[in-house]
């Protein structure tokens, strides 16, 4: 069961205190928010390169964790990668309902979770 509050998700019976990407297998992975604050500024923006992993053995589902309240985004260039995988469709809202979402599914499915705001 996947459960967060402001500042970490646990996901598998392990806490994460950082905003964390899901690939298809179900592996974790931290986002790299040192890139991300140097490209955009901040890290409430998912770049062209993490949409690219996350549909990485093309899921039918990526779940988007905008944050507690959410706050994040999907960058212009994340926006262009989704739309291209015309088989795979997204869900987005804050994280608690987010990983919520998460968890009900059945489908092939891949998941960005941030973790604060």
């Amino acid at each position: 069961m996947t459960s967060t509050g402001f500042g970490w998700v646990k996901y598998q019976d392990k806490i994460y205190e950082n905003d964390i990407l899901i690939d298809i297998n179900g592996n974790a992975y931290p986002r790299n928010e040192e890139e991300l604050k140097r490209k955009f500024g901040t890290c409430h923006a998912v770049s062209k390169e993490e949409m690219e992993f996350l549909l990485k053995g093309n899921p039918r589902v990526i779940v988007f964790g905008t944050g507690q309240t959410g706050m994040a985004r999907l960058s212009g260039e994340a926006k262009a990668v989704l739309m291209k995988a015309m088989r795979t469709r997204m869900l987005e809202g804050t994280t608690p309902m987010a990983v919520k979402k998460f968890d009900s599914l059945t489908e092939p499915k891949a998941a960005i979770f941030h973790v604060t705001c």
